[in-house]
């Protein structure tokens, strides 16, 4: 495991590193331009003179003499800062600043191929050439550039960059310890507050003071953590809760009728063949309450896996699928053949509720489904049954809640399909109303959306 300090202090100094590779690639860059640009002063100065050199012989022939010549081009020669020009000729030395003559024992004379050459680390740049005039000595010119001004300019900026260097070193270690202390404080503050809750604490509202947006980012995550825990934990108390008392009926029934067997099933095979009718029943019974209590105890219902559906074709399917369990029932689909996007189970699980609450309660009477666009997929289930009285509609999505309760044991009814349907319409953000008289039947009105 790795510590934040080190982590930070590691950071930092690559910063640093980072920070100082850029700058010396900026100093080399000033440097280089600092030497071109001197290389080019002395290149316009050779253009010049090389244009002056060779008007020598046509001048001469006038009447001028050399050193009236190397006068001319000296006082014509181009003012460029820092450069000077020396013309050699037998000895004598015409030059148009004579602080630089210093340089002369310094310079190979003999060395005139047209390259710039260095005197010292940013002292001197020359050239020299070589110059033939007929019937006269040889001529030797010195070009020189005097870089000391760039020198001392190179180094101050150096000593100022080192001096600002130290200074922001040492202003951002201390600055760097500050934060970490903040962020120390910070961290010790998270510690007490997640050490501090447990099981019995998790929906207790807790705040924490802390410097850094980032803290709170991680604050407000944890207390969304603490909630999913929460709510899983109610959910799993709930499961048992509603397991204990929904399964204590059908385990009664179970073991009455075992007991039935012991006493008399084995002289009477009618009992036996009737107790074991009945527990299977209550056996298939069970399954599908397991079944139901499971689904709403579901964590992660919220995962949707969307897919292409033809609505004829899934309520196809699930009329096949109810025609098995209740072969004598009339359903009658008026449906349109539309295709929609959704969650394919949660779908099916939504209509087979719907339709087989209004078999169960519809008195054996013909059901009708139809499905038409509007404003997305209406879909309406109606059956003329018994209905619902308008005191208890209000109560129709609690769970193990029952219009009749007595008549509701007899269909195998636990009270869960409207509280499943109900999830289910939250999940895929269908709306849903239920419209029912007493004695008149119920209207189960769907409003889904095309895509999710």
């Amino acid at each position: 495991m790795k510590k934040i300090s080190e982590e930070l202090y590691k950071t930092y100094f690559h910063l640093i590193i980072l920070f100082a590779i850029s700058y010396i690639g900026i100093l080399l860059f000033f440097i280089s331009y600092i030497d071109r640009d001197a290389n080019g002063d002395l290149r316009a100065l050779d253009s010049f003179i090389t244009y002056e050199v060779s008007e020598f012989d046509k001048k001469i022939h006038l009447g001028k003499t050399l050193p009236e010549l190397f006068d001319d081009a000296l006082e014509e020669c181009p003012d460029i800062l820092g450069t000077n020009v020396i013309f050699l000729y037998k000895g004598q030395i015409f030059v148009k600043n004579d602080e630089d003559l210093k340089i002369l024992d310094k310079v190979d004379l003999e060395e005139h191929s047209g390259k710039i050459r260095s005197y010292g680390y940013f002292n001197y740049q020359y050239l020299t050439k070589y110059i033939s005039v007929k019937g006269k000595a040889p001529i030797y010119v010195i070009l020189l550039k005097d870089m000391r001004n760039e020198r001392r300019m190179v180094v101050n900026l150096l000593i100022v960059s080192l001096i600002i260097g130290f200074i922001t070193l040492y202003a951002g270690v201390n600055i760097s310890r500050k934060f970490y202390a903040k962020f120390e404080d910070s961290l010790k503050k998270l510690k007490h507050t997640t050490n501090s809750i447990n099981l019995d604490t998790l929906g207790d509202k807790f705040t924490t003071d802390n410097n850094f947006i980032e803290f709170d980012t991680i604050m407000s995550s944890y207390k969304k953590m603490l909630k999913r825990l929460k709510d899983q934990t109610d959910v799993q108390i709930d499961f048992v809760n509603n397991a204990s008392h929904e399964l204590k009926t059908p385990i009664f029934i179970i073991s009455g009728y075992i007991n039935m067997i012991k006493r008399w099933g084995l002289e009477n095979k009618e009992i036996t063949k009737e107790a074991i009718t009945a527990i299977d029943d209550e056996v298939k019974t069970m399954s599908k309450l397991m079944t139901k209590l499971l689904f709403l105890a579901k964590g992660d219902v919220n995962e949707i896996d969307n897919s292409k559906i033809e609505i004829v074709s899934l309520f196809n399917d699930i009329i096949q699928e109810l025609s098995i369990i209740y072969p004598k029932q009339e359903i009658d689909l008026d449906v349109r053949n539309i295709v929609i996007y959704s969650d394919e189970f949660l779908l099916r699980q939504l209509f087979l509720n719907l339709i087989e609450n209004a078999i169960k309660y519809g008195k054996g009477q013909k059901i009708t489904i139809r499905g038409f666009l509007d404003n997305g997929l209406r879909i309406e289930i109606m059956d003329r049954g018994e209905g619902i009285g308008e005191d208890d509609l209000k109560y129709i999505y609690d769970k193990f809640f029952r219009v009749d309760k007595g008549r509701s044991r007899e269909m195998g009814s636990h009270g869960l399909g409207l509280a499943i349907v109900k999830k289910i319409t939250e999940v895929l953000n269908i709306d849903i109303n239920i419209v029912s008289k007493l004695d008149i039947g119920t209207r189960v009105i769907l409003n889904i959306p095309l895509e999710k």
